[in-house]
């Protein structure tokens, strides 16, 4: 724990902290505090830097944007935590199975000696009294041996199903740290994550692969217009088109504030040209009303920009052809996917 959050400093660094979120409309929840009490402490620099940023420009903390600050600066910890709490689980597990094995291999080594001897007292004593000492002390070893395989027995299923459950605790802590608080969706950790599986798998397979980037149009005028919470409605509205049309593979992510992207393995420009329209009219087509007062919100739509990878091209050289073929689908009126091969076909006609 950091020093100077204890005692009367620390105090002091909460008050702080409590102030500024009443002073930006912050809600007081725990993931916030934990992102306004390092900023109050300066104890994050990074942190510290983005909220200053989004300060000077006066843009205002919505529920989108507290929930992504939390997610960029606490998430990871929160893994690397349980990670650190499972090892050392494993770590006390694993003493207790070498300590269950030690005990074993001494009771083997004793289990021998007295078959040993046994051997000896049989040759020495080959009488109806020598036999049955013979044998209650075998019966006895034999007992012994027995008790201990089955409590080595169990102690090594115990552990088993104790590596289960942290195997399954640190896949469900992974899957919350690469999903999208507000849309439940990927988040940018995991898309980037998928692009670089998909690329890999594109090179060494020779299979085809796209990338979709889609933005909501007019985005900021919906936020000014109805306030932040139905902004948020709007993002996750778009985000159930978007893995609504998506294939099984595909991996649809929040790629930035109303900015998402598709993964796609194993898919062509073609398909995915015709996935991108599929969500463009969707959305298109769609009637939203703002929840709290069942107004029409009026005409949302997206636009897109698709691009097919190229063998031997970076991640950065793909992306950045599919958001040139977005940039001009917003150019060029809005409300439209542009794609490689639509892009290639405006240029032979000039």
């Amino acid at each position: 724990m950091n020093g100077r959050l204890l005692g009367k400093e620390g105090r002091e660094f909460a008050h702080k902290a409590l102030e500024l979120m009443d002073q930006f409309d912050v809600a007081p929840t725990p993931e916030n505090y934990a992102v306004w009490i390092c900023f109050a402490s300066d104890t994050n620099p990074e942190l510290c830097e983005t909220l200053r940023t989004h300060i000077e420009a006066g843009e205002a903390f919505s529920e989108t944007v507290n929930a992504e600050l939390f997610e960029q600066y606490f998430q990871w910890k929160a893994i690397q935590d349980a990670i650190l709490e499972s090892g050392n689980l494993m770590s006390r597990e694993l003493g207790a199975v070498k300590q269950s094995l030690e005990a074993a291999e001494r009771d083997t080594v004793a289990y021998g000696k007295a078959l040993e001897g046994a051997t000896h007292e049989l040759v020495a004593s080959p009488d109806a009294a020598g036999m049955k000492r013979l044998v209650e002390s075998l019966v006895s070893a034999t007992a012994r041996m027995q008790r201990r395989s089955q409590a080595l027995e169990d102690k090594l299923q115990a552990t088993s199903n104790e590596v289960t459950k942290l195997k399954t605790h640190l896949e469900r802590v992974r899957e919350e740290a690469m999903t999208d608080a507000l849309t439940g969706i990927a988040n940018r950790k995991r898309f980037d994550e998928a692009l670089r599986r998909a690329r890999r798998a594109a090179e060494s397979d020779g299979t085809p692969m796209s990338l979709i980037l889609c933005d909501i149009d007019f985005f900021k005028r919906f936020n000014d217009t109805w306030g932040h919470q139905t902004g948020d409605q709007i993002i996750r509205f778009v985000a159930g088109c978007l893995t609504r049309h998506s294939l099984e593979h595909h991996v649809v992510a929040r790629y930035g504030g109303e900015e998402f992207g598709i993964v796609m393995p194993n898919t062509d420009t073609a398909t995915a040209t015709e996935i991108a329209e599929k969500i463009r009219k969707t959305v298109e087509s769609k009637k939203l009303l703002r929840k709290s007062t069942n107004e029409d919100l009026g005409n949302i739509t997206v636009s897109l920009g698709i691009a097919g990878y190229r063998d031997g091209e970076s991640i950065e050289e793909l992306i950045e052809r599919s958001d040139a073929n977005l940039y001009k689908s917003k150019t060029e009126g809005r409300n439209r996917s542009t794609s490689d091969a639509s892009t290639a076909s405006r240029s032979a006609a000039a």
